[in-house]
């Protein structure tokens, strides 16, 4: 099902484990502040996270109907406080006349006294019907408790002009699953005319899976899990695949979604719908307490095993948990797109070129540091070991390469040596080339002193590498 196999399927997160196992991490009160969008905007606000401006909230009726919706020319969205799933959203793109009404061939509203809007899926409502959704927001029908809510309405985000081609009934979005301050999934979300303009898989919109390295899209289905391969673009007149779309200030991205959760308390587990503003960059809708689990199926990668990994890694700082999730979760898709998934033969052993960090003089003797494009590297002998799941690297080579720094560890991961000591063994982002694919993947580093090969070759950084059974000598 979807190209998964039994392997993968058994790293997936089931909707039992997540209400019995992970939503324990988070607390009552954490679920309770993001359950209410309005008070998750005010804490995120006052932490420095961009989210959109509001304009009103509405508590009782009355502050609906005085309200002057005349004032507002547009660009506006109307939310339940307490909503869930897409429910109850109006999202409006501009206010607008009889006669524009009439040009667009649709019924003119005739003696209406109330302004009229257009909605993002090009039909009409009066304030006068706007005034009704509120009222019917406030009598909880769209609450996820289905008691009594409030009302906010909020500024537009200007869709970012990347995305203008792929979508004309709403803003997409990047829902980002963060887990003890690691994000480890993403996906990018797109509003179709089948989700009203919402970004809901479970609506109808179109969802397609991120690298987390590079922010560059991967697979793709519609609404609850049909895999598609194409989406139209209206700038290109034409279908485009769905992997290789680059997705604008990744980075910023990830590191909003991380300062999500470092501002609401009690959330362990969480999802973060972030969208781009063309002026103002990264800015969150909303956060999910209880986030669904189609992201599985969109990056066709599972959740549990995902966060199995990161738990207990204590992340050092916002940089740290976004490098955290590069090296770890980094699929090196661009790579994939850009060489059509060619299989290379490789030999036992290999020569690697390792990426030296900006301003690092390696303390090395026999080896120069090269030129590759804009990078710096340097050639290291490499064994392939298919035994061995994570590359690592010798200590005192790591020191002299300056990846040893203490910045540049990931983790330190709990062993146990052969003579029954228990130690720590720093883990360090590497990036390198082999056979001129580039690998960014986090390895262990270990005393290799008494070995001829300072670097060793785990399986999950030889995928899409055939390996050779003769031995060649390397010169």
């Amino acid at each position: 099902m979807w190209g998964i196999n039994l392997k993968q399927y058994r790293q997936f997160l089931t909707k039992n484990e997540r209400n019995k196992v992970y939503l324990r991490k988070n607390s009552s009160e954490g679920r309770t502040i993001a359950d209410s969008k309005y008070r998750t905007k005010m804490i995120l606000g006052k932490a420095g996270v961009g989210v959109p401006k509001l304009l009103a909230r509405f508590k009782k009726l009355s502050e609906v109907q005085k309200f002057e919706w005349g004032k507002l020319e547009g660009n506006f969205v109307v939310k339940p406080v307490s909503g869930y799933g897409g429910d109850g959203i109006l999202i409006i793109r501009k206010k607008i006349t009889d006669n524009q009404i009439s040009r667009n061939k649709q019924k003119p509203i005739s003696n209406s006294q109330f302004p009229i809007f257009q909605m993002m899926n090009g039909k009409t409502v009066t304030a006068e019907e706007i005034e009704h959704h509120c009222h019917e927001i406030l009598m909880g029908r769209y609450s996820m408790h289905g008691m009594a809510d409030s009302v906010i309405v909020e500024e537009r985000i200007k869709i970012h002009p990347m995305f203008l081609g792929i979508t004309r009934t709403g803003t997409p979005d990047v829902r980002v699953i963060v887990y003890n301050q690691i994000p480890v999934m993403a996906m990018f979300r797109v509003p179709t005319e089948k989700s009203g303009g919402k970004a809901n898989l479970q609506q109808g919109a179109v969802g397609l899976g991120i690298d987390l390295a590079t922010g560059i899209t991967t697979f793709g289905i519609e609404g609850k899990g049909v895999e598609i391969s194409k989406i139209y673009d209206r700038g290109k007149k034409k279908m485009i695949k769905v992997n290789g779309i680059k997705i604008p200030m990744w980075r910023e991205i990830l590191e909003t979604a991380v300062n999500c959760q470092k501002a609401i308390k009690g959330l362990g587990f969480l999802g973060v719908d972030v969208v781009l503003d063309k002026d103002k960059g990264p800015e969150v809708l909303e956060v999910n307490a209880r986030p669904g689990l189609s992201i599985q199926i969109c990056n066709k990668a599972g959740l549990r095993a995902r966060m199995e990994k990161v738990e207990g890694i204590e992340a050092r700082s916002v940089n740290h948990s976004v490098t955290l999730a590069k090296y770890l979760f980094g699929e090196g898709f661009f790579e994939k797109v850009e060489e059509k998934e060619k299989v290379k033969l490789i030999q036992p052993i290999e020569i690697i070129l390792i990426k030296l960090p900006k301003g690092v003089k390696p303390d090395l003797q026999k080896s120069v540091p090269i030129k590759l494009g804009k990078h710096k590297v340097v050639e290291v002998r490499a064994k392939v070991d298919t035994g061995a799941f994570r590359s690592s690297i010798d200590k005192t080579l790591a020191e002299k390469l300056g990846l040893l720094a203490e910045e540049r560890v990931l983790y330190y991961r709990h062993y146990r040596s052969s003579l029954g000591r228990h130690l720590d063994r720093p883990v360090i982002g590497v990036n390198f080339w082999l056979k001129g694919k580039k690998v960014i993947t986090a390895v262990n580093v270990a005393d290799r002193h008494k070995l001829r090969t300072k670097f060793l070759l785990g399986r999950k950084d030889l995928e899409g590498f055939l390996i050779s059974a003769r031995k060649e000598n390397l010169k």
